[in-house]
């Protein structure tokens, strides 16, 4: 049983905000939502954030009985997801944004949810965080990054006007690195790990 660590919940909420990284989805949406009125761009983003926030909870709750069932040892799991974070770093750092398009009347929830928001990245920093942290440590830092996403989410049209596009690109980007150093940190402790497993000092 894991004990509730204010310290490891807040960097953990950091790392999941970090990953979701909704500043990067603030184009694509702003492209789905640039005709619709105030009423309608509400809805839409709450379906969205309903989206996010179901997600958030399977691969958290279900993420460990996952790794159980496919008999996945969680050095192996560390190193695999530490590539994903590493490659979807790399691609937001080279193009500027997530990697996935949209084109204007598609739905909502499947480019904006998933995979722009819960992508791989998401998925398997959620699965792991839950077996070392706890699930319970987990889940409320996904929930602390998830209010700060639905934030940016529900403010995109006005943020994107005061800060403007190029601005929005650059903190992408800058946040691809905090992601890249995520992944470092995975793949060197899912090494160790297994490097400690096979007896090897």
């Amino acid at each position: 049983m894991y004990a509730i660590e204010p310290s490891t919940i807040l960097l953990l909420a950091v790392q999941i905000f970090a990953i979701m990284d909704p500043l990067a989805a603030i184009p694509t949406l702003l492209d789905v939502i640039s005709s619709l009125s105030e009423a309608e761009i509400k809805r839409c983003v709450n379906r969205a954030a309903l989206a996010i926030f179901i997600l958030l909870n399977i691969f958290t709750a279900a993420g460990g009985y996952i790794l159980m069932l496919f008999g996945i040892s969680m050095s192996s799991f560390k190193m695999a997801a530490g590539a994903i974070l590493m490659a979807t770093a790399i691609d937001t750092l080279i193009t500027g944004h997530k990697p996935a398009k949209i084109e204007i009347g598609t739905y909502i929830i499947v480019p904006i949810a998933t995979p722009l928001i819960v992508g791989p990245g998401t998925m398997t920093l959620l699965i792991t965080s839950a077996r070392l942290y706890g699930i319970l440590n987990t889940l409320i830092a996904a929930y602390i990054a998830f209010a700060f996403t639905y934030l940016v989410l529900r403010t995109a049209r006005g943020f994107a006007r005061l800060a403007g596009e190029t601005f929005i690109h650059g903190l992408g980007r800058f946040m691809s690195i905090i992601i890249a150093s995520f992944a470092i940190e995975m793949i060197t402790s899912g090494v160790r790990e297994y490097i400690e497993s096979l007896g090897i000092k």
